[in-house]
């Protein structure tokens, strides 16, 4: 269709407007654009509707039919969104990557502002589409504007934008590059942090350039990222040397991550002088010269100021009679990462039941999704069902069977239904104390992408003070969609519907999806904490729109919900406009007959209908 009648209306109703209507009569050109247009009368109810319009203002020249006929025009023209152009077709380029999704800009303009501009509702409308329509933030329009937004004045904003920004592809990092400040604030420090996941060794002279105008800050961060390659190493070496502060800790702790014989030999020699420092590096890092050099100097740092021999399990009751200025927490936070026959001994002769053992279980089952190690594995079994230590190691047994051959979902509901049976507090709608239980620690560590199921951790690098640096992963083979997400359902908890839909969805496997469903529409409409509606809000994790007489469901259960809380359930209701407003007006006519009680008084049920009929009508 030819379009072209329709803006050539367009320019001629605006300058009747600024000559004035007196002048209508005599306005050729617009005589000759409604006479243009007339065609494309029969094209659509709309059309017809703007063809009558224009006829009606050249016989009645009143402002206010000019008003009302250029309304309409500029009304069509927005939603038809085209313009005639003649020239060649040519592929859209799409800079730093980026999706081409069929979606119109109107609904893309919220989330770009949110990350563009300051505004307190900025933080909350990434969030919705974060969590409710991921896909648009893989949209080219959107993705420069996400690198904006690591820049937000908002830090949480900031870093939830960092975030998601990390799990999207290499092709970003060409934006991320763009405008790159060495001698930069926070905003660049969190860019080398993405760049660093997105590219790690690729970007290595993206590194090394920027780090010779480095500032602060910055500076650190680029020293940190050398630890990708271990070509870096006589670099490193030399930092160590000329720079200071958290500086040179940057280039130890990027140092000590390279596998290679000149950074083995450095800490070697290094060590002699300052053990505690070199073992207070060592948390995370994970190698064979590594392994062997945190059993030499957890032997050396294990004496009292007379030199006399004390053990792991009893270091700490006497500090002051320690030699050494180092606490049994950090001597176990070295060693993971670790493996070996003399790391395996340090965890069988800890023997102290009252103290550190969560985070002795929780190095070795972390050491084990990063090593995949097999002695590891054998040995968290052994020592979690020891005698004397059994039920101490749940963590790192649980890791230990999730990346084993034989179904483990039997175990596993064990350990679920003892901590299911135990008193616990709720701390919100989607949190209670269970969910802190090593069990369920390592449910949540269960995750869906790229068609397999992983054991994930993220990395936390303290050398650095608060980034994360890598995911940690292992494939596993467990029947995650069926006897694990059925202990779930068997055993309900605050937090297990979030570990369900979160992390295990695989949004292609429709009766898993339906399974959820259900869950969901149990849990969103049987629990009467404040703030379920929370459930609602998750249905399109699992693609299930349009459920009828879901809100009416949901709101029997609720009956201290007052009008706030009612628009609330349908803000977050997932589904089109039809069925929201159909939703409301069932919901409506319960209110008005009593069948529906809610804490919302006569005139609130109405304020409701008109907002309803307004919003989805």
């Amino acid at each position: 269709m030819n379009l072209a009648p329709i803006y050539e209306l367009k320019s001629r109703l605006r300058a009747a407007a600024i000559a004035g209507t007196n002048l209508l009569s005599e306005d050729f050109r617009l005589k000759k654009a409604v006479e243009g247009f007339a065609p494309l009368a029969k094209a659509s109810p709309v059309f017809a509707k703007i063809n009558e319009m224009t006829n009606n203002l050249l016989l009645d020249n009143s402002p206010a039919n000019l008003l009302d006929a250029i309304t309409l025009v500029d009304s069509v023209i927005t939603t038809l969104g085209t313009l005639d152009v003649k020239s060649d077709i040519s592929d859209l380029e799409t800079l730093g990557g980026g999706e081409i999704l069929n979606v119109p800009y109107s609904r893309l303009s919220a989330i770009i502002d949110a990350l563009t501009t300051k505004g307190s509702g900025n933080y909350n409308t990434f969030k919705d589409v974060a969590e409710n329509s991921p896909e648009l933030l893989r949209d080219y329009r959107v993705r420069p504007a996400l690198v904006t937004g690591m820049g937000a004045s908002y830090s949480e904003l900031a870093d939830d934008v960092t975030e998601a920004v990390e799990g999207m592809d290499s092709s970003m990092i060409l934006l991320l590059k763009m405008g790159f400040d060495p001698k930069g604030k926070k905003e660049m420090v969190r860019r080398i942090q993405v760049i660093e996941t997105l590219g790690g060794s690729s970007e290595n002279a993206f590194y090394l350039e920027q780090l010779e105008s480095s500032e602060k800050d910055v500076r650190k961060a680029l020293i940190y990222a050398l630890c990708h390659d271990v070509g870096n190493a006589d670099k490193l070496i030399e930092l160590t040397k000329t720079e200071k502060g958290k500086m040179k800790t940057a280039a130890m702790s990027a140092l000590i991550t390279l596998d290679c014989e000149k950074s083995a030999a450095f800490f070697e020699e290094y060590s002699k002088k300052k053990p505690v420092e070199v073992l207070e590096l060592m948390e995370n890092v994970s190698s064979k010269w590594a392994s062997e050099l945190t059993v030499r100097l957890i032997d050396t740092v294990l004496v009292d100021k007379s030199g006399n021999k004390i053990t792991l399990a009893k270091m700490g009751e006497n500090k002051t009679e320690q030699k050494y200025n180092i606490s049994a927490s950090d001597i176990i936070a070295a060693l993971s990462g670790k493996f070996g026959t003399e790391i395996e001994k340090i965890y069988r002769e800890y023997d102290n039941r009252e103290k550190d053992m969560d985070l002795l279980s929780s190095a070795l089952g972390k050491t084990i999704i990063k090593t995949g190690d097999e002695n590891l594995r054998k040995l968290a079994i052994e020592l979690n069902n020891d005698s004397k230590m059994k039920g101490c190691y749940v963590y790192a047994e649980a890791v230990a069977r999730l990346l084993g051959d034989e179904d483990c979902s039997e175990w596993f509901e064990e350990q679920v239904k003892k901590v299911y049976s135990a008193p616990y507090k709720i701390r919100n709608v989607i949190h209670d104390d269970r969910t802190n239980s090593p069990i369920y620690r390592v449910m949540n560590l269960i995750c869906f992408g790229e068609g397999e199921y992983r054991l994930a951790f993220r990395q936390v690098d303290y050398a650095d003070g608060e980034k994360y640096i890598s995911f940690r992963s292992k494939p596993i083979n467990q029947p995650i969609k069926g006897a694990f997400t059925d202990i779930f359902i068997k055993y309900p908890t605050v937090g297990s519907t979030t570990t369900i839909v979160y992390r295990w969805v695989d949004i292609n496997d429709k009766e898993y999806c339906e399974k959820i469903k259900n869950l969901l529409i149990e849990q969103s409409t049987t629990a009467s904490e404040t703030g379920t509606r929370y459930f609602l809000s998750q249905f399109k994790k699992v693609n299930a729109k349009n459920i009828k007489g879901l809100a009416m469901m949901h709101l029997r259960n609720h009956p201290k919900d007052n009008f706030w809380d009612l628009r609330g359930v349908f803000n977050v209701l997932c589904g089109d406009d039809e069925y929201k407003l159909a939703e409301a007006r069932e919901v409506y006519e319960a209110l008005k007959n009593g069948k529906l009680k809610l804490d919302v008084k006569e005139n609130e049920i109405e304020e409701f209908i008109g907002w309803a009929e307004k919003e989805y009508g």
